[in-house]
Protein backbone atom coordinates (compact mmCIF):
# COMPACT_ATOMS: atom_id res chain seq x y z
CA UNK A 1 0.00 0.00 0.00
CA UNK A 2 2.91 2.34 0.70
CA UNK A 3 4.10 1.96 -2.89
CA UNK A 4 0.70 1.92 -4.61
CA UNK A 5 -0.41 5.42 -3.58
CA UNK A 6 2.78 7.23 -4.73
CA UNK A 7 2.72 5.27 -7.99
CA UNK A 8 -0.91 6.23 -8.64
CA UNK A 9 -0.11 9.85 -7.79
CA UNK A 10 2.75 9.87 -10.34
CA UNK A 11 0.52 8.38 -13.04
CA UNK A 12 -2.19 10.96 -12.32
CA UNK A 13 0.32 13.81 -12.52
CA UNK A 14 1.78 12.57 -15.81
CA UNK A 15 -1.67 12.10 -17.30
CA UNK A 16 -2.73 15.60 -16.24
CA UNK A 17 0.37 17.13 -17.82
CA UNK A 18 -0.39 15.54 -21.16
CA UNK A 19 -4.02 16.66 -21.18
CA UNK A 20 -4.69 20.26 -20.40
CA UNK A 21 -6.79 22.70 -22.40
CA UNK A 22 -5.92 21.31 -25.86
CA UNK A 23 -7.55 18.01 -24.85
CA UNK A 24 -10.34 19.52 -22.74
CA UNK A 25 -11.53 21.85 -25.52
CA UNK A 26 -11.01 19.49 -28.46
CA UNK A 27 -13.75 19.42 -31.12
CA UNK A 28 -13.48 16.83 -33.90
CA UNK A 29 -14.01 18.13 -37.42
CA UNK A 30 -14.65 14.69 -38.94
CA UNK A 31 -16.45 11.82 -37.24
CA UNK A 32 -14.03 8.97 -37.90
CA UNK A 33 -10.70 10.40 -39.08
CA UNK A 34 -8.17 8.18 -40.79
CA UNK A 35 -5.12 7.26 -38.74
CA UNK A 36 -2.54 9.49 -40.37
CA UNK A 37 1.07 8.42 -39.86
CA UNK A 38 4.32 10.29 -40.07
CA UNK A 39 6.42 12.71 -38.08
CA UNK A 40 4.61 15.42 -36.15
CA UNK A 41 5.12 19.06 -37.07
CA UNK A 42 4.05 21.78 -34.61
CA UNK A 43 4.14 25.44 -35.54
CA UNK A 44 2.79 28.71 -34.28
CA UNK A 45 0.94 30.57 -37.00
CA UNK A 46 1.86 34.24 -36.72
CA UNK A 47 -0.26 34.93 -39.80
CA UNK A 48 -3.08 32.53 -38.93
CA UNK A 49 -4.94 32.69 -42.25
CA UNK A 50 -1.76 32.25 -44.31
CA UNK A 51 -0.64 29.26 -42.18
CA UNK A 52 -4.00 27.53 -42.62
CA UNK A 53 -4.10 28.26 -46.37
CA UNK A 54 -0.58 26.88 -46.83
CA UNK A 55 -1.46 23.69 -44.93
CA UNK A 56 -4.60 23.16 -47.04
CA UNK A 57 -2.58 23.86 -50.20
CA UNK A 58 -0.06 21.22 -49.09
CA UNK A 59 -2.88 18.65 -48.94
CA UNK A 60 -3.61 18.57 -45.20
CA UNK A 61 -7.15 18.06 -43.92
CA UNK A 62 -8.54 19.29 -40.62
CA UNK A 63 -9.05 16.56 -38.06
CA UNK A 64 -10.21 18.84 -35.25
CA UNK A 65 -9.73 22.06 -33.33
CA UNK A 66 -9.25 23.37 -29.81
CA UNK A 67 -10.26 26.93 -28.97
CA UNK A 68 -10.01 28.38 -25.48
CA UNK A 69 -8.81 31.31 -23.42
CA UNK A 70 -5.89 30.82 -21.08
CA UNK A 71 -2.22 29.95 -21.03
CA UNK A 72 -0.12 29.16 -24.07
CA UNK A 73 -0.32 25.41 -24.74
CA UNK A 74 2.65 23.33 -23.68
CA UNK A 75 4.40 21.27 -26.33
CA UNK A 76 3.73 18.05 -24.39
CA UNK A 77 -0.02 18.85 -24.42
CA UNK A 78 -0.01 19.47 -28.17
CA UNK A 79 1.99 16.30 -28.83
CA UNK A 80 -0.31 14.20 -26.65
CA UNK A 81 -3.49 15.49 -28.31
CA UNK A 82 -1.99 15.09 -31.79
CA UNK A 83 -1.11 11.50 -30.94
CA UNK A 84 -4.65 10.82 -29.65
CA UNK A 85 -6.25 12.04 -32.89
CA UNK A 86 -3.47 10.79 -35.22
CA UNK A 87 -2.56 14.28 -36.46
CA UNK A 88 0.68 14.84 -38.33
CA UNK A 89 0.60 18.64 -38.16
CA UNK A 90 -0.52 21.08 -35.48
CA UNK A 91 -0.81 24.81 -36.05
CA UNK A 92 -1.73 27.13 -33.22
CA UNK A 93 -2.33 30.84 -32.91
CA UNK A 94 -2.28 33.08 -29.85
CA UNK A 95 -4.30 36.26 -29.60
CA UNK A 96 -2.60 38.65 -27.18
CA UNK A 97 -3.85 38.68 -23.59
CA UNK A 98 -6.91 40.84 -23.21
CA UNK A 99 -8.09 42.89 -20.32
CA UNK A 100 -9.10 39.77 -18.41
CA UNK A 101 -11.60 40.06 -15.64
CA UNK A 102 -11.30 40.91 -12.03
CA UNK A 103 -13.30 39.69 -9.09
CA UNK A 104 -13.18 41.11 -5.60
CA UNK A 105 -14.35 39.23 -2.56
CA UNK A 106 -15.31 40.57 0.83
CA UNK A 107 -13.70 38.60 3.60
CA UNK A 108 -10.34 37.58 4.84
CA UNK A 109 -8.77 37.42 1.39
CA UNK A 110 -9.36 39.73 -1.54
CA UNK A 111 -8.11 39.43 -4.92
CA UNK A 112 -7.35 38.56 -8.23
CA UNK A 113 -8.12 38.22 -11.83
CA UNK A 114 -6.96 36.56 -14.93
CA UNK A 115 -6.09 37.42 -18.46
CA UNK A 116 -4.65 34.86 -20.77
CA UNK A 117 -4.35 34.31 -24.48
CA UNK A 118 -7.05 33.49 -26.95
CA UNK A 119 -5.73 30.13 -28.17
CA UNK A 120 -6.77 28.54 -31.48
CA UNK A 121 -5.32 25.15 -32.44
CA UNK A 122 -5.97 23.06 -35.54
CA UNK A 123 -4.96 19.42 -35.85
CA UNK A 124 -4.25 18.30 -39.40
CA UNK A 125 -3.40 15.08 -41.17
CA UNK A 126 -2.02 14.05 -44.53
Amino acid sequence: MKIVFPALLCVAMLTACAGGPPKDYYNPAIADPPKFKGPLSIEIGQDWDAAKSKAFGDGYVIIGTSVYGGDQPKRVELEAQAKRVHATKVIYHLDPPGQGHWQFHVGLFAGGGSGGYGVEIIYLGK
